[in-house]
């Protein structure tokens, strides 16, 4: 792809973002578990979020439009503010042998999945965004894992011991967030935040 090609397109997601509070709890259990496998690729505390739709490498024409219909169907939606809880840490494929750790989420899932849904639709209406047929599965990375070897016993041992506080999250915002990669890990930020049922 050329560099002009490069210049005129957005890497983009849509996501729901994480209160200063809330980050910083989780910030201070990756710090404790980094130091038991300190090869992995951690979160970043500024990075932590919870992804709804990853929508690719996009022609800037196109995000443009894509966060109009976004804000359209949202509204129309009338999905009011949920409460989401933050707890538990698991792994995919499975705890024992993790390509990702993630923590989990619970609480008002029908809100959540229904918003999903809504987003899914309006981005995949785009030729340039893939559908993702795999049932949404919502989760925070901590870490992901690039060699399995990477996975020290020590941290295999802990995380099954790990209690994390259960937290309360107030989903009144959604945002549609750009994301430049660097050597030092992707820099985010926001392209536009939708209001939940009008909240300000």
């Amino acid at each position: 792809m050329a560099k002009e090609e490069v210049k005129d397109r957005i890497r983009c997601f849509v996501c729901i973002e994480l209160d200063e509070p809330l980050k910083d709890e989780i910030w201070k259990l990756i710090k404790k578990l980094s130091a038991l496998a300190p090869n992995l690729k951690w979160a970043r505390e500024e990075a932590l979020h919870l992804t709804l739709k990853f929508c690719g490498n996009l022609p800037k024409a196109t995000v443009e439009i894509m966060i109009q219909r976004l804000q359209e169907s949202i509204k129309q939606s009338n999905i009011e503010p949920f409460i989401l809880e933050l707890s538990g840490i698991g792994g995919f494929p499975t705890l024992k042998r993790p390509r990702v750790l993630w923590l989990g989420v619970s609480g008002d899932l029908t809100s959540l999945l229904g918003l999903q849904s809504i987003v899914e639709d309006v981005c995949s209406s785009f030729r340039e965004v893939h559908r993702d047929d795999k049932p949404f599965s919502p989760h925070l990375t901590l870490a992901r894992i690039k060699r399995p070897s990477d996975i020290t016993p020590s941290i295999v041992e802990h995380l099954p011991l790990v209690e994390f506080p259960k937290l309360l999250w107030h989903v009144k915002v959604l945002t549609f967030m750009k994301s430049d990669l660097t050597p030092e890990g992707a820099i985010y930020t926001p392209l536009a935040r939708y209001h939940l049922g009008g909240a300000a």
